[in-house]
């Protein structure tokens, strides 16, 4: 009898010091999922130009010079166009770790933490991919096309 007690005490211990860890890690990925929703939105508004969004919901270097930054726009207007063409009420956002294989396996961290990668879906479709750092967009996929692994590229 007292080993069953030793053991039920162990095990609410144990819950209750894992539990702020799991309740930080939730609090991370929903306010990663809010920073995404929130860009879905903003592409999705044709009255806001796309240099805006560029300037305030990705992250980028500093000096980002024209050939980069005008590669970002064109970037930014395909996944524009791609969302705005779909009922956005409809699109799911999950995580890397809740992604199925077929939409990771063609995606190559290449050292990214999987917490932060997040997938937009619409009707069960891969839409895009981002990175979400710092409150904001970090990257979003672009495809090689040698060997069609998607790459997140950082500006």
């Amino acid at each position: 009898m007292k080993i069953k007690i030793k053991l039920l005490l162990l095990t609410i211990v144990s819950t209750l010091m894992l539990t702020p860890i799991f309740a930080q890690e939730t609090l991370e990925a929903d306010e990663h999922v809010n920073v995404l929703k929130n860009f879905v939105l903003r592409l999705n508004d044709t009255e806001l130009a796309t240099d805006v969004i560029l300037s305030q919901d990705l992250l980028t270097a500093k000096n980002l010079d024209a050939d980069l930054q005008e590669y970002l726009l064109a970037s930014i207007d395909e996944i524009r166009i791609n969302v705005q063409s779909k009922d956005i009420g409809k699109f799911e956002y999950i995580n890397f770790m809740q992604a199925g294989r077929r939409e990771t396996n063609d995606i190559d961290l290449e050292g990214i933490d999987p917490k932060q990668v997040y997938f937009v879906r619409y009707l069960k479709r891969f839409v895009f991919a981002a990175v979400i750092q710092d409150k904001k967009i970090a990257s979003v996929t672009l495809v090689s096309k040698g060997n069609n692994q998607a790459h997140f590229v950082f500006y």
